[in-house]
């Protein structure tokens, strides 16, 4: 992984907005619960609690944005252990491995790992979900090669999206005690967690786990593109691209000045 260049590039261009990845979305009519929205050129039967979930990363993304806080990644991890919870009970896992094996059975493994994005279409899908994001920011390249993406697909195709989202969540949890702490106005509070040796690890985690979750985004919103997926892609590819961008909030916000 580019953990030099990588880092400095990635700094300089954060705090203005953050990098997302996302695919055309050419979602079939499908049939189901939920309400009816327009996406593309297809209208999609959508699932209301994905639909709300996603909503309220989009909100705490925001928030965090202004200000990088503890509370906020609380809030945002309890919001994805959610989602991973109900992608579990509801089948969206198998769901979205099965896309996403369709997708290289047509593209093929190395064309999925180097999938092109469509910067209007994830652009327009954020702003659908009320997220607030630098435009600019959506073509940043993914610090990752060959082998990692790689690593990372087959993990995802493995264990599926909601192992990812509770590893984050719990990153995210690890994190919050210190953030408050690096806030606190008390000297001997700050003491316990502005360690060098902490904050060196703890940014080195938040970066790999950027980066790994900037990929997946885009492999899932890929995934979205194909005909007669589920109507779950499309939140899910929002909430995995938050989920990136929310990472890139905490590593900008809190890394900087560490140490």
């Amino acid at each position: 992984m580019e953990t030099g260049m990588g880092r400095r590039v990635f700094v300089g261009s954060v705090i203005a907005g953050l990098p997302l990845l996302a695919s055309t979305s050419r979602l079939a009519a499908q049939a189901g619960a939920g309400s009816l929205h327009q996406h593309g050129d297809a209208v999609v039967a959508s699932d209301q609690v994905l639909e709300h979930i996603v909503r309220q990363l989009a909100g705490i993304h925001n928030t965090m944005r202004r200000q990088p806080r503890g509370e906020y990644m609380r809030a945002f991890a309890t919001q994805l252990r959610t989602l991973a919870v109900y992608g579990r009970q509801t089948g969206v896992d198998a769901d979205v491995k099965a896309g996403i094996n369709v997708l290289v059975e047509r593209d093929g493994r190395d064309r999925v790992l180097y999938t092109e994005i469509d910067q209007a279409r994830v652009l327009a899908d954020l702003k659908a979900y009320g997220a607030q994001v630098d435009e600019r920011l959506l073509a940043a390249p993914i610090s990752l090669d060959y082998a990692e993406r790689s690593a990372v697909l087959g993990s995802l195709l493995q264990s599926g999206p909601s192992l990812r989202l509770e590893r984050i969540a719990a990153a995210l949890e690890r994190g919050a005690p210190a953030v408050d702490a690096r806030l606190a106005t008390t000297v001997r509070v700050k003491q316990i967690y502005y360690d060098e040796a902490y904050w060196e690890g703890y940014c080195a985690e938040l970066w790999k786990q950027y980066s790994e979750t900037q990929f997946l985004a885009g492999v899932i919103c890929a995934s979205a593109a194909l005909p007669l997926v589920g109507a779950a892609f499309v939140p899910l590819c929002i909430a995995h691209q938050l989920a990136a961008t929310f990472l890139a909030i905490a590593y900008a916000g809190n890394c900087l000045n560490a140490r």
